[in-house]
């Protein structure tokens, strides 16, 4: 695919690399000749410089010929301008970024019925309900649902209490149907194999129907307690959507911490069930005057990827049940593992996962990557691809893969190593990035 890449800021580069990377004709565009010229070299694309707003730029560019073109700059209205023009021009579908809430509202059909632009991301809201999800699911740090919310696909973290330390993944006991498939240790997402042994502080990856996901993550981390008691640490553009989400669960006691004063009163009216705190500071000791010890979650999500790690790793040493930080620049994550803080979450991985589900094509449904690179996908079998009657290990060597779960008839199957695959099974997948193109091979109707 010919893709337009407008933005070179974390997100852009983070989408130019990938979609690079699984061999797409990738073109970056930014408006910054200094970042542009020091970025030429280091991206395997076409790094120019331009206004990725301006409709003769556009079309000197080629933009009409553009099988997609994500617009992803720090200003929303550029990047409506941006989707809009590729569109008018002839670009085959278009991306725009767009943060603030009031642009488009709930309803996206304006945006993709009237304007034509195909996709409207939001990742500070996406990244809200992503945040809401975990802590509603007890001993997770990360949940994320596939197949119309039939299949959950949970991440835990092993402690001492847990029955799985020190022993092989193969003789575990399963509690429910489930499918352990990968963990994440040092880092590094890796595919689990019968032989290997869980170690304390691993990320464990398990699937399952969403009816049964609860019980399989409480036995996996060994004791799940529900939170009750959230704090939140900023109340800006993530802070604030997730107090509401939490509020309307109506099961939680929630507290912003907010260092604008303003701020803090503009809060204060829009949230009737919250409790908005202005506090300037980070340290320990404002962090323990106002309950972070007693905290089943704290999240860090006030803007800056510093003050959210600190904040984070001291609510994590005062005994907060769970600890979790937005991180959005990758040269962070590392400092996740290191501080012992539980979770990261980042808007620009959930920008990319959007980007590429609309670049893998209709078959891919849902996608969810992870911080070490691996990703888990949704997939359909075709009626007549490769897949197709073939037993799911000689699959899953053909698509270097694993599948996790099967969805047939709206029914969730754990499978097994002789299960075959039909046509029309909805698939979710995990991924370790080198078999994207494989994907395609294995599940796509042969032409």
């Amino acid at each position: 695919m010919r893709v337009i890449v407008i933005g070179i800021g974390e997100v852009g580069q983070h989408i130019a690399r990938t979609l690079s990377s699984d061999r797409h004709d990738v073109t970056v565009v930014d408006s910054d000749a200094t970042r542009v010229a020091a970025l030429q070299g280091d991206l395997d694309a076409l790094v120019v410089a331009g206004d990725g707003a301006s409709p003769k730029f556009l079309r000197e560019l080629g933009a009409g010929e553009a099988d997609l073109l994500c617009a992803v700059t720090q200003s929303d209205p550029v990047n409506v301008i941006a989707a809009l023009v590729a569109h008018q021009l002839g670009a085959k579908q278009t991306v725009a970024r767009v943060r603030d809430a009031e642009y488009f509202g709930a309803d996206e059909s304006f945006a993709r019925d009237q304007l034509g632009i195909d996709f409207v991301i939001n990742p500070d809201l996406a990244t809200a309900e992503d945040l809401a999800e975990a802590i509603l699911l007890p001993g997770a740090v990360h949940v994320e649902y596939f197949a119309g919310g039939k299949v959950a696909v949970a991440e835990s973290i092993l402690t001492h209490r847990s029955p799985l330390v020190g022993q092989p993944f193969g003789a575990r006991r399963i509690v429910r149907p489930s499918f352990v498939f990968g963990l994440i240790r040092d880092g590094r997402a890796i595919a689990v194999e019968p032989g290997h042994r869980a170690k304390v502080g691993d990320h464990i990856l398990v699937a399952a129907a969403r009816e049964d996901i609860e019980p399989v993550v409480a036995h996996i981390a060994g004791s799940a307690k529900r939170v009750r008691d959230v704090i939140i640490f900023g109340g800006g553009r993530i802070g604030l959507p997730l107090a509401r989400r939490l509020e309307a669960a109506r099961s939680f006691n929630v507290t912003i911490m907010e260092r604008d004063a303003e701020r803090a009163w503009q809060i204060a009216e829009q949230l009737a069930g919250t409790t908005v705190l202005h506090e300037e500071g980070v340290g320990k000791d404002a962090l323990l005057a106002h309950g972070v010890d007693r905290a089943g979650a704290f999240v860090a999500c006030a803007g800056d990827d510093r003050s959210n790690l600190l904040a984070a790793l001291h609510a994590h040493q005062l005994g907060a049940g769970l600890s979790l930080a937005i991180v959005s620049r990758e040269e962070f994550t590392p400092l996740v593992d290191a501080l012992g803080i539980d979770a990261s979450f980042s808007p620009r991985l959930v920008t990319a996962e959007a980007i590429l589900r609309a670049v893998r094509g209709p078959n891919v449904h849902a996608m969810y990557l992870l911080s070490g690179g691996a990703e888990v996908v949704e997939v359909q079998a075709d009626a007549g691809c490769k897949a197709e009657g073939r037993t799911l290990a000689a699959v899953n060597s053909d698509a270097l893969t694993h599948v996790t779960a099967i969805v047939r008839h709206d029914r969730v199957l754990i499978p097994q190593n002789d299960e075959r695959l039909r046509a029309g099974d909805r698939l979710v997948v995990f991924n370790v990035r080198q078999g994207v193109a494989k994907l395609h091979q294995t599940f796509d109707a042969v032409a």
